[in-house]
């Protein structure tokens, strides 16, 4: 076959420029161990920030207010402002909060299923406050049971350090209590005292603050979510407001010209939206989306420019060789075909080289950072890459050479 009649006289070429073949070879290895592993990584990224959040994200903005005079009736005071912002045509409905939902800042707690037991069989859960409104408030499915009754809303002070009757949680968290039947209606308990707690209502999955971070002890707790009937009459009253769609932006002044307007007074800050809160708790993800396609774009781009200055160089130093098999009868397409095996031979052994370079990468960083070990398709994706980019290459060197006329066989240097 002609490929086997090409690679002897290649393989003996390659031999006299073994410096600038072993280089590209280097590259194009090491450039797949970065692209691989970079994309792999990228993809791990992209799938932590589709996960569901489990609110209507779109539509919640939270804001922070402070009553400054000492002599405001606190829970007055945030019956009042819930009263008037419940009343604004574009809201669905607004909760008293304890900390913005999925912000990285979070109260947490743990649980047994069972009077006793050990610290093993503790379970981790994300707490936020909420009063009677916050299925519709939060765009949540009960799913099981029933939500808060007014009556049951306890209103407490920053130092209240008490434990609720009566708890509302997500599917997840209620599965990992009881793995069977029904969740609603049965009970849970705190502490080392055993203080029983009844789940009376279950609702669809929502993340927990800490669904950004990527440490071993969370992995298993996304979706782990409680809700607490409480409000806090703090100083600074953090509210969940909840608009109908598409008119989160319109209604962010309403609400601060009715909370102004109530007690001008009082500070107005940390006015963020859901989807601004759960985009600052992913940057991190973001940056590292960034970086690393950045720098896959580089090592590529660098690889081809390699590949196309080693071929160029060929292509010079044998012009009147080129030119002598020419003249004695290789056509055109035997010349392209000489470059393109010679590519192929020496992204084979890139890819090889790569391979190894690839699983190590992986092992290091998986051990470093505790992630996960290489899916095989992204080396055979990243592989296909690389020889489609060596192909690409050195096509326009290839062809340069093969359109070097026989004539220049005859000619002196």
């Amino acid at each position: 076959m002609k490929f086997f009649q090409d690679t002897r006289p290649i393989l003996s070429a390659m031999w006299r420029n073994k410096i600038g073949a072993s280089l590209i070879t280097l590259q194009i290895a090491v450039t797949l161990a970065v692209v691989v592993n970079a994309l792999f990584i990228i993809n791990g990224r992209i799938e932590k920030m589709s996960r569901p959040m489990g609110i209507d994200v779109e539509n919640i903005f939270s804001i922070q207010t402070v009553a400054l005079s000492e002599a405001v009736n606190r829970k007055n005071f945030i019956q009042e402002d819930l009263r008037q912002i419940r009343n604004i045509d574009s809201v669905r409905d607004a909760i008293p909060i304890l900390r913005y939902l999925q912000s990285g800042s979070a109260r947490a707690e743990t649980y047994r299923a069972t009077p006793q037991g050990n610290h093993d069989a503790e379970i981790l859960a994300n707490i936020n406050y909420t009063d009677e409104h916050g299925l519709q408030a939060l765009g949540v499915e009960l799913l099981e049971g029933r939500f808060f009754r007014a009556d049951e809303i306890e209103h407490i002070s920053i130092d209240f350090n008490g434990v609720p009757s009566k708890v509302v949680i997500t599917e997840s968290l209620g599965r990992k209590f009881f793995s069977e039947g029904n969740m609603a209606g049965r009970t849970i308990y705190y502490d080392e005292a055993g203080i029983s707690i009844e789940v009376i209502g279950v609702i669809s999955d929502v993340a927990a603050a800490w669904m950004a971070r990527d440490t071993a002890q969370l992995a298993d707790t996304k979706y782990n979510f409680m809700l607490h009937p409480y409000v806090m009459y703090n100083d600074a009253v953090n509210y969940l407001i909840r608009t109908q769609d598409g008119q989160l932006a319109s209604t962010i002044p309403q609400v601060e010209e009715i909370l102004l307007k109530s007690d001008a007074n009082r500070l107005i800050r940390l006015i963020q939206t859901q989807a601004d809160v759960v985009n600052n708790s992913f940057s991190k993800d973001y940056a590292t989306v960034i970086v690393l396609t950045t720098v896959m774009f580089l090592m590529v781009l660098i690889t081809g420019l390699g590949i196309v200055g080693l071929a160029s160089f060929s292509v010079k130093q044998r012009t009147r060789q080129i030119g002598t098999r020419r003249a004695l009868g290789a056509r055109r397409k035997d010349i392209l075909r000489y470059f393109f095996v010679e590519n192929l031979l020496l992204t084979t052994m890139g890819v090889v080289l790569g391979a190894i370079f690839t699983y190590l990468l992986n092992y290091v960083l998986s051990t470093a950072f505790a992630g996960e070990r290489l899916d095989s398709q992204y080396l055979l994706s990243g592989i296909v890459v690389v020889y489609f980019l060596g192909l690409i290459a050195v096509l326009g060197p290839a062809k340069k050479a093969s359109a070097i006329p026989p004539a220049i066989a005859t000619r002196t240097v």
